[in-house]
């Protein structure tokens, strides 16, 4: 135990008050969102808000800011215009969504659906020789509404904070996390299982797919197909409408009103990669001894295709940009270099921070060392909402629990004081933390983000709360700051 806290209260105060009273972090994010909207990795959108994002780190004063292109055979798809509208028995305009990395309808299309789970492939070859042109209608919808909301109760964080299994069923982010080689053997499998079906559906010439949103009424669930890679098959055009469309047509055919529905989608699909980049900026350590080992800050920068990507994850790109402003602007002289890091293609499989991890912090497979292995002391990610940070998760290491009790110190009283040594789930620490790479995420208040905004059409800025941001900021650049000072790097786990 660390009988001495290593807090330098004169900058906590300094950070503190340089967040609270001066944030940007919400004018940054309003930027990202209300200029670019959603960031779909490789889309102009994305590159023109990673060029914006590039411009601010340089205005801050940072070192070495600069792009690195995580792909060479990356796609880029977007969406340019898209509608269903429903024309008899009556007519209603449907909310909707297409699916990304999907082909465009020719031209605009008509018809009654069918009631197909296009999901099921046994259930899809009854319909052999059947499709040609059809509208597929899946009728099963997922239920998105088991998952946690409002803020944490003191019971549920005391629980955590007194687990002493990092894989815990009753823990906050997760029940159980796989070991990554084996989520990775898992999403080629899956991957395997998805192109048996969308090429039946291209061989049967389908027109079109048409899902139900697993979330409320009103709120569409944003979905993909995994062929964001140059030379992927090109699937039928998909779309996921509310559930409350979903079942109005639904019941209409169970009826046998035969609903007339009329769609189209046009988009724009390249196989070119020049889009997909991470971003990178620094503050250079001055400590001899200690200046080439690096304190790693991070988060996704890209976004679904819906809503604007305020929530998942400009919120926590801009608050990271509003820690290193504040470190910058309270000039401190950090002992090792921190270093931002903005991903790319986290959406669609960590792809920017795996790109970075083989080139410079190893072989998350064979487990082979890069060089910056042994200089990184510490990586925080800040995804997952955006709402109150209410401490941290330790990622199954608990030696650090004296020392990041010690950061979170000064923030008991606005309710950040839980460290647990509980893994959090699925971003893009994750392959950090499989090479022994002291990784982190933070535990904070779910209350609408799983319900109304990953994901979905409402992740937009109206639902992200200022004070959350300068909260959040204040917290990561305390544990940044120290973290960047300490004599040693923070332990691994044994």
């Amino acid at each position: 135990m660390y009988a001495q806290s290593e807090l330098n209260y004169k900058v906590v105060n300094a950070i503190k008050t340089e967040s609270y009273d001066n944030s940007q972090a919400y004018e940054m994010l309003n930027e990202i969102t209300t200029l670019f909207g959603p960031r779909l990795s490789g889309t102009e959108n994305y590159m023109d808000a990673a060029t914006w994002a590039k411009d601010e780190l340089e205005s801050l004063g940072l070192d070495n800011v600069h792009f690195e292109s995580y792909s060479d055979n990356f796609r880029n798809w977007s969406a340019k215009s898209f509608s269903i509208e429903l024309l008899k028995p009556r007519y209603s305009k449907i909310n909707t969504i297409p699916y990304a990395w999907v082909n465009q309808t020719k031209g605009v299309i008509k018809g009654v659906p069918v009631l197909v789970d296009h999901n099921n492939l046994e259930e899809l070859k009854k319909y052999s020789g059947k499709l040609r042109g059809k509208i597929l209608l899946n009728p099963n919808v997922g239920n998105r509404d088991d998952v946690r909301t409002g803020p944490f109760t003191d019971e549920i964080l005391a629980a955590a904070a007194n687990h002493n299994k990092p894989n815990n069923p009753d823990g906050l982010d997760n029940s159980g996390l796989e070991p990554f080689t084996e989520s990775l053997k898992r999403k080629i499998s899956d991957k395997k299982e998805t192109d048996v079906i969308q090429l039946l559906l291209l061989k049967e010439k389908v027109a079109a797919v048409i899902t139900g949103s697993s979330s409320s009424p009103g709120i569409i669930y944003a979905r993909q197909l995994p062929y964001h890679k140059q030379r992927d098959l090109k699937p039928v055009p998909h779309f996921v409408i509310g559930k409350e469309d979903h079942q109005l047509i639904v019941g209409m055919i169970e009826k046998g009103l035969n609903p007339d529905l009329k769609l189209h989608l046009k988009v724009d699909f390249k196989d070119v990669s020049e889009n997909h980049v991470n971003i990178f900026g620094e503050i250079p350590g001055i400590d001899e001894k200690l200046k080439d080992q690096i304190v790693l800050i991070g988060g996704h920068y890209d976004s679904y295709h819906s809503g604007t990507g305020a929530a998942d994850n400009g919120q926590g790109c801009a608050t990271l940009m509003e820690v290193m402003r504040i470190l910058k602007k309270i000039d401190i002289k950090p002992r090792r270099t921190i270093r931002i890091a903005l991903w790319g293609g986290e959406e669609q499989g960590l792809n920017g921070s795996m790109h970075y991890i083989k080139n410079y912090v190893g072989d998350v497979v064979t487990g082979a060392k890069g060089e910056e292995h042994s200089k990184i002391s510490a990586y925080f990610n800040h995804d997952n909402n955006g709402h109150n940070i209410r401490g941290i998760f330790m990622q199954g290491n608990p030696e650090l629990r004296p020392i990041f009790e010690d950061y979170l110190s000064p923030f008991h009283s606005v309710g950040a004081k839980t460290v647990s040594v509980e893994n959090a789930c699925c971003t893009d620490h994750v392959p950090f933390d499989a090479l022994n790479i002291p990784a982190f995420e933070w535990i904070q208040d779910p209350m609408h983000y799983f319900t109304h905004q990953i994901h979905t059409n409402l992740d937009v800025l109206d639902l992200v709360t200022e004070s959350s941001l300068k909260h959040n900021a204040a917290i990561i650049a305390t544990f940044v700051y120290h973290t960047a000072m300490r004599d040693e790097l923070l332990p691994r786990k044994k």
